[in-house]
């Protein structure tokens, strides 16, 4: 049986402290009127954190790699079609970070925008229906689905139409977007349509990426973060421009080995 909200009948009889009796009955008419929603908890929610060598990642922190003084520039990436362990489907809260099957994560933090950007959504915000205590098994993709990715960009709702996150107007969305940068060098992955990063065709959208598929098991305790591993998906990779992954000509070795590292325990549910 559902346990009601606090009635205005048991409002008012209990001690109005010394209020008036018309502005308590005026009180207890809005919490009624307001279906309770004063009391409403709030949608069930999956924190999103940094992590380097297992600590997070605070705003302007050097990362420990390549010899050290490598500063993150740019962390976003897009996940979508969130299910549990039978195959349901996990509906997120509408937002300008979310629709209701993709969430654009960025890490950024306030103090370290850059060129404008917009501040930082470091959670996932499930719909209320959404009982999160009950998922044994989190699946989901990195990636933006096809029918939207195939879709002009600018006239697709927010998180989708944030023009950082694609080629360009008719090229599709870039899945991912991390950037490092030192004080006499840049590293960047922009994770999306494989060979569109100079495609202009207006007939032909180009999307030839794969979707990244992840399963987490749920973890003991509270199960209330996904961790993103930066220094597991820069193992092995010399940080330089010249060895940067974004799918452009003469960059098959250091994507190879980028793709590989992100197929591992790079986001763990913790």
């Amino acid at each position: 049986m559902n346990t009601p909200c606090t009635s205005s009948e048991a409002f008012i009889s209990g001690s109005t402290g010394g209020l008036p009796r018309a502005l308590v009955m005026t009180l207890a008419a809005l919490l009624m009127l307001s279906g309770c929603s004063f009391f409403a908890s709030s949608p069930p929610r999956l924190k999103v954190e940094l992590r380097y060598d297992g600590n997070p990642v605070p705003c302007g922190t050097a990362l420990g790699m390549g010899g050290g003084g490598w500063y993150l520039e740019h962390s976003k990436f897009y996940l979508s079609d969130f299910q549990d362990q039978h195959g349901q489907s996990l509906k997120l809260e509408n937002s300008k970070w979310q629709t209701d099957d993709i969430v654009l994560i960025s890490i950024e933090q306030k103090d370290c925008w850059r060129g404008g950007e917009m501040p930082g959504n470091h959670q996932i915000r499930f719909s209320k229906e959404v009982d999160l205590k009950g998922v044994e098994q989190l699946s989901f993709v990195l990636g933006v689905p096809l029918n939207n990715a195939s879709q002009n960009p600018l006239t697709q709702p927010s998180p989708l139409n944030l023009s950082s996150m694609f080629w360009t107007v008719h090229s599709g969305h870039k899945f991912a977007r991390i950037e490092l940068s030192s004080v006499s060098d840049t590293w960047a992955f922009h994770l999306g349509g494989v060979d569109c990063a100079d495609s202009q065709s207006d007939a032909m959208p180009c999307y030839k990426a794969d979707l990244l598929e992840f399963e987490l098991k749920r973890p003991g305790g509270s199960a209330s973060t996904l961790v993103f591993h930066i220094d597991r998906l820069l193992e092995g990779i010399e940080l330089n421009q010249d060895n940067s992954c974004t799918f452009k000509p003469g960059e098959s070795q250091s994507c190879a080995m980028v793709l590989k590292n992100l197929q591992r325990s790079v986001i763990e549910w913790i």
